[in-house]
């Protein structure tokens, strides 16, 4: 099976976020995905070369949004959209209780997410972004197959860690 290779971005001014981010990293590599961070080394305002570099090696751009989003990661979602120009692989998580925090033209480049801990998360992901994923109906190819249902899998189960995670950080605010 193809590893995944997920980018987690996160605006720079908030703490939670960047916390959220580099522990979903930490879990997602010890789980065998492969992770990238965004360099904020050297910008916390531009989007730099190697920041382009990790969006383009990587399957998935993903944001769990809890405010603004800053101009860096609006930077971040407009280059994967140039690159992967799929929607579905592009997600923008948002907490039911803040709402939107993004508006625009932008908003046509990927997925948003609601979620609400009293919703099955699970259903809500499979709705949204994996009936976009389509396995070829007509192909014979078994190994195919297993292989794209085991990295849908891969990434509910990182999702909702994302979840679980900003869930518990939510309470103790």
């Amino acid at each position: 099976m193809k590893t995944p290779t997920i980018f987690i971005s996160y605006n720079p001014d908030s703490d939670f976020e960047q916390t959220l981010a580099v522990r979903l990293h930490t879990t997602g590599a010890v789980n065998g995905f492969k992770m990238f961070l965004p360099d904020r080394y050297n910008s916390d305002s531009e989007i730099d070369t190697e920041t382009k570099a990790r969006i383009s090696q990587s399957d998935w751009l993903i944001v769990f949004s809890t405010g603004k989003l800053s101009n860096i990661v609006k930077q971040e979602i407009q280059y994967a959209w140039k690159e992967f120009n799929d929607k579905s692989k592009i997600l923008v998580i948002y907490n039911f209780e803040k709402g939107k925090n993004l508006e625009g033209e932008i908003t046509k480049h990927f997925t948003e997410i609601y979620f609400n801990p009293n919703d099955d998360f699970d259903k809500i992901i499979l709705g949204k972004i994996f009936p976009k994923i389509q396995i070829k109906e007509r192909t014979e190819n078994q190994k195919e197959i297993k292989e794209i249902k085991q990295q849908r899998n891969a990434l509910l189960a990182l999702l909702g860690i994302g979840v679980g995670l900003l869930l518990l950080g939510g309470s103790s605010e």
